[in-house]
């Protein structure tokens, strides 16, 4: 049964792509953003070395930027624990690709990883011509972004893949469940799920992943190392950023859009009783900054990019942040942050990171793709929710006003963050168990 459904997923898909083909070279001239990445997603032409005779190779892969983020202290664990191995990591999107290229170190020559490339897509002759040049003996797919042909064709080959820090949203599960048997096309080539929580595990047990290969293994987010960030550096981020000695500064981090417009009308009516607020948004998309920049005058706002020159940042009060990678040590010079993706219905984004500094946080109703770590904050009393820009700009006002339960709540989110740790052990126990 399994056989006929691959089968005639890979006709399927392949069908699908005889179509499309001739308007590709159209795709790959006017857009920028798949022109980074069509060819080698394609597998005509990939920077991947063909690998070495005797080499151990662990292909690691993570969809984007949240999911490579995620990834970087699984690739740190895993690098010391098999020194030897050759870990070549991929990412399927421009973004998640550049940041991976800063966070797993390849910039400065000293990289976590010994290749990086893009993933394939999901056509039987890409995945085949990327595949025979990794040759991988394992492979770690992080969080998500299951494909029915790759996971057969590894299946087929004889590579275990095993799905690391797995999470199944409520929205996900229910879409999965959609799909009736041809649910089992995105579990029956995994060779293990290490689920974040049980209700994760349980989820995918309902999709027919069995128990003897499943394990909770807990969320390796909270196993980040944090990011040394001394008086000195801070003063220097502060500068970098523009803000000023006395002003008070409010981070909303990985925005969508419709968010902007609500957390730039909750600045507007803070700013009343306190002037000197400050407000670094950035955008999920950087390439959205041009424009939401462009829209704000009308709000009252002061705008200005984080890649504009020093004198023009000085004069701002709202700062777009329009380059990447500088998110997450934004968050340890603001007060308190707001995690984007969640005042819209897109899953919510990581609020870890916030905590990791100490932060007070506040997040939307829509944090569906962080529900646990979302509910261990807000139960320790360092998280709070809120409803559209009037409640977002009461939570701002109380936590500027009340000095007391800024505190509180900042000590409670950095309390959550050091006391959930342990999950990488976890993984590592078990590759080192049945893989490595």
């Amino acid at each position: 049964m399994i056989f006929r459904m691959i089968l005639f997923y890979h006709i399927v898909i392949s069908f699908l792509f005889l179509l499309v083909l001739p308007v590709l070279p159209l795709v790959w001239i006017l857009s920028p953003k798949r022109r980074a990445n069509l060819v080698q997603r394609l597998g005509i032409f990939t920077s991947i070395s063909q690998k070495k005779k005797s080499q151990y190779r662990v292909w690691v892969h993570a969809l984007s930027v949240g999911e490579v983020t995620s990834s970087v202290p699984f690739v740190r664990a895993l690098k010391k624990k098999m020194p030897e191995a050759e870990i070549v990591f991929t990412a399927s999107t421009r973004t998640g690709f550049e940041t991976a290229k800063k966070q797993l170190g390849l910039e400065s020559g000293q990289g976590l990883v010994s290749v990086l490339g893009y993933f394939p897509f999901d056509l039987w002759l890409s995945v085949i011509r990327v595949a025979s040049r990794i040759e991988p003996d394992l492979i770690c797919l992080v969080e998500t972004d299951l494909w029915p042909g790759f996971l057969s064709i590894m299946k087929h080959r004889g590579v275990p893949v095993v799905l690391i820090n797995a999470r199944l949203s409520p929205r996900s599960l229910k879409g999965y469940q959609k799909l009736g048997r041809f649910s089992s096309l995105f579990f029956s080539g995994l060779s293990h799920v290490m689920a974040q929580t049980a209700k994760d595990a349980q989820g995918f047990e309902q999709l027919g992943v069995r128990a003897q290969n499943l394990s909770v293994t807990g969320n390796i987010k909270f196993d980040q190392p944090c990011i040394p960030m001394d008086r000195q550096e801070r003063i220097r981020l502060n500068q970098r950023l523009g803000i000023g000695v006395s002003q008070r500064v409010w981070l909303a981090g990985s925005t969508h859009k419709g968010e902007e417009k609500m957390v730039v009308e909750a600045f507007v009516r803070a700013r009343e009783i306190c002037p000197d607020l400050f407000l670094i948004i950035a955008p999920r998309n950087p390439d959205r900054c041009q424009k939401l920049m462009a829209d704000l005058p009308a709000a009252g706002g002061k705008p200005a990019l984080f890649s504009d020159d020093k004198d023009k940042k000085q004069t701002a009060d709202i700062l777009f942040i329009d380059t990447l990678g500088e998110l997450s040590r934004a968050y340890a010079v603001c007060e308190f942050a707001f995690i984007g993706g969640s005042l819209v219905a897109k899953g919510g984004h990581n609020p870890l990171e916030p905590a990791m500094f100490g932060k007070p946080i506040l997040f939307g109703p829509h944090m569906t793709d962080f529900q646990e770590v979302e509910s261990l904050l807000v139960a320790a009393g360092g998280g709070a929710r809120v409803n559209q820009s009037n409640d977002l700009a009461r939570k701002v006002m109380a936590l500027l006003e009340d000095p007391a339960l800024a505190n509180a709540m900042a000590e409670a989110s950095q309390r959550v963050f050091a006391e959930n740790s342990g999950a990488l052990d976890r993984i590592i126990e078990i590759l080192k168990g049945e893989y490595l």
